[in-house]
């Protein structure tokens, strides 16, 4: 595997970023965005058989991953490393016509035309089913990231269910808050250091840890009155699952992982 050009094959996020960090050393194939403008132009899959090809990263969606390793299995040779970039599909999906298989998933929301300031810090996680194929991730990998894991399909899975829970859903949540601000006016702006004071204050234990305000006190007045200024219905009962389900999380005042820090939150001035 000393071969000398990594394929991308996709168009979307993941290919815009990886076709930089990797620079000259990739060839992105597929389609034309029509935003493409500045890019490399992606080649068709038909012409990857004239490049000294080291490896190839399936970019595309999770139901197009199966599809694209079949067109692919009629031009590339079965000894060409073949990975996905999915947290959420096993690598058996690609085809089995490929003697080395795997993943290589990057554990952040990438945006097109966001570049990554920082690749060494994003975190890796990695799987091949294969020795080569894992020698030749490790090696990669590593040259992007000062973070890299190594997941089975299982495991990986489970980490991007844990990821929508605490990036996406947290994100919808945000929107949440920026509509109830705007519909009274209010800077959104406002609630900005408290939202970077909460995610800048989780340290790697139990986030219940740190969990302040109404719900984890059983504060039922304060719910009461939150509730009644929330005037869409599926806003109301997502705050009663979401109180219940911290109250019942809670963390005893008698756990010795229970240290709160006292700048935690303004709630023990009564603001939170």
């Amino acid at each position: 595997m000393s071969l000398s050009t990594i394929a991308i094959v996709g168009n979307g996020n993941l290919t815009w970023h990886f076709s930089r960090v990797l620079g000259g050393r990739c060839v992105v194939a597929g389609h034309r965005r029509e935003d493409d403008s500045g890019d490399k132009s992606p080649v068709p899959y038909a012409q990857l058989s004239n490049y000294p090809l080291e490896a190839v990263f399936l970019a595309v969606p999770d139901n197009e991953i199966a599809a694209a390793s079949q067109q692919l299995r009629g031009i590339l040779q079965p000894h060409i490393p073949i990975f996905h970039t999915s947290g959420a599909t096993p690598a058996d999906r690609i085809s089995g016509y490929f003697q080395h298989r795997g993943v290589l998933w990057p554990i952040r929301s990438l945006r097109r035309g966001e570049a990554v300031s920082h690749w060494r810090d994003l975190p890796l996680v990695i799987y091949a089913s294969t020795e080569p194929g894992a020698t030749y991730l490790r090696r990669l990998a590593a040259e992007l990231s000062d973070t890299v894991t190594w997941l089975d399909d299982l495991q990986r899975a489970q980490l991007h269910l844990a990821a929508v829970f605490s990036n996406n859903f947290v994100t919808a949540l945000y929107d949440i808050a920026y509509q109830l601000c705007d519909a009274k006016d209010i800077p959104f702006e406002l609630l900005l250091p408290i939202i970077r004071h909460t995610a800048h204050s989780q340290d790697g234990r139990r986030p219940a840890v740190r969990q302040t305000g109404a719900a984890v006190r059983g504060d039922t007045a304060t719910m009461e009155r939150h509730l009644s200024l929330l005037q869409r219905p599926e806003y109301r009962q997502l705050y009663r699952d979401i109180s219940r389900l911290i109250f019942e999380y809670r963390l005893p005042k008698d756990d010795p992982d229970l240290r709160r820090d006292a700048n935690d939150d303004l709630e023990d001035k009564g603001i939170a």
